[in-house]
């Protein structure tokens, strides 16, 4: 996507992922020439202003200690640190809502609205959640068109730009931006109303309490995940103050994450999740230490120092292990899920010629386009959608063979992810036999597990009877 938008003259954005992160992944393409290097580098770079912005928050709520409490949890936690070693946009959308909130906080409403139209443009969730908080800190010494302006005018700006953007589009044609967006997610969800209205409730408050308690608790450990939400009830929320904004923020961030579970009711381990959780975490953490180093303060009147400095080592520890555990886990399926795909894409890099044709998809795919090459790729949804194919999918032997032959295809990657269409198209080629194909042989190279979310089978293309 990335490249795309170098390829197009930074005029052509994918409308369900808005542009801010496309577009300064460009704008470093620009410079390394290498999409996928230019997404790391704005990803991390993302990630470090993270942790600096955070730092900062927590120091302007809860004093050096705070800071420097907030500093370690926000460089070890998983999501933190492992997407922000990725090409995605979340690193972005969690620097700019820390961004907007150090603004609010020191009543800069202006430039907190500035940022939060930056986080609108990474995911569009951040309008139903950065505009109330806006709104409620804009008017809450008082009621002024001024400050409400202020606060809300940058990112309204923002959203028009984008709907227009949309709505102007030759290929999307709509200034409701969000529809498509929000259709998917539910589609592609494991919800089903087919048992009734409760049974959905039922089994969305189910997915949401998973979230809730285990999934977050084993991300920041327990005694960060009870500090944070005593947080939460400990609010004043009558009162206007940083406390209340950020707790405003931080109480409608982990809500929508929670709705999204509750709507969209993917299993709870799906790592859609823990992607969608990097916005969230940061505010959590910094009020959670905040909330720590009051509490142990309070101790020491009875505990002494040393034994409220213990207490909170004892549960910085805990926090810790907790977060280099899920680490090593997630690092652990990485490895043995993407990591044969991205073998298989170096393989193909350094062993293939430059003018080959491949069917191909998927983490292949993508890390194949992260710079310009001569080479031709075919993926499945192509091949079934192909005026040539008379009967579209499922595919015959022959139609198959067919297409491989006359597109002088030379080798094939099939996936057993129903999304790619492959074990619709061509279910016979699961078995990882070689197979005639009319004109053609497919010969199996080299495959994954064939789970269902892993699975795949690389085939070379022949001529047949050779």
């Amino acid at each position: 996507m990335i490249k795309g938008v170098v390829d197009h003259g930074f005029t052509q954005y994918d409308m369900n992922h808005l542009p801010m992160y496309y577009f300064l992944g460009g704008a470093v393409m620009g410079v390394v020439g290498d999409a996928a290097l230019a997404g790391l580098l704005v990803s991390m770079g993302a990630g470090v202003t993270t942790v600096v912005l955070g730092v900062m928050l927590a120091g302007q709520i809860g004093g050096r200690k705070a800071a420097g409490l907030s500093a370690l949890f926000l460089i070890f936690q998983p999501e933190l640190a492992l997407y922000s070693a990725s090409t995605l946009r979340e690193p972005v959308y969690a620097a700019s809502i820390l961004a907007c909130l150090l603004f609010l906080v020191r009543d800069r409403l202006a430039w907190a609205s500035l940022f939060a139209g930056v986080a609108f443009l990474t995911r569009m969730d951040a309008l139903l959640i950065l505009g109330p908080v806006l709104m409620v800190h804009a008017i809450g010494p008082r009621l002024s068109a001024r400050r409400l302006t202020a606060s809300m005018a940058p990112l309204l700006a923002s959203v028009a730009a984008w709907s227009v953007y949309c709505g102007l589009h030759p290929e999307y044609q709509t200034y409701a931006f969000w529809g498509h967006s929000v259709a998917v997610n539910l589609e592609t969800g494991g919800g089903s109303a087919d048992g009734g209205l409760a049974s959905w409730m039922q089994s969305g408050f189910g997915v949401s309490t998973v979230l809730w308690t285990k999934v977050l608790a084993s991300r920041v450990g327990l005694g960060l995940w009870l500090a944070w939400m005593a947080t939460l009830v400990l609010t004043p929320w009558l009162k206007h103050g940083p406390r209340r904004t950020l707790g405003l923020a931080s109480l409608l961030l982990l809500g929508f994450w929670l709705a999204i579970g509750f709507t969209a009711q993917h299993e709870p381990g799906h790592n859609l999740y823990w992607k969608w959780l990097h916005g969230v975490l940061p505010v959590g953490i910094v009020l959670a230490c905040a909330t720590l180093v009051r509490a142990t303060d309070r101790m020491s009147q009875w505990l002494g120092g040393a034994g409220a400095l213990g207490v909170l080592g004892l549960l910085s520890f805990q926090a810790l292990y907790a977060m280099h555990s899920e680490t090593q886990r997630q690092i652990r399926i990485s490895e043995e899920i993407n990591g044969p795909q991205v073998e298989l894409a170096r393989w193909i890099e350094e062993e293939t010629s430059e003018d080959a044709v491949l069917v191909l998809d998927n983490i292949p795919e993508r890390w194949l386009s992260r710079r310009d090459h001569q080479r031709t790729f075919h993926s499945w949804m192509d091949i079934v959608e192909c005026p040539d194919v008379p009967d579209g999918c499922p595919l015959t032997k022959a139609e198959f063979g067919n297409f491989l032959f006359e597109n002088r295809v030379s080798y094939v990657l099939w996936f057993k992810e129903h999304w790619t269409k492959a074990p619709l198209a061509a279910s016979y080629l699961g078995d990882g036999q070689d197979h005639e194909l009319g004109q053609v042989k497919l010969r199996s190279l080299r495959s994954a597990r064939m789970e269902e979310v892993d699975g795949w089978i690389f085939y070379e293309v022949a001529a047949s009877g050779r």
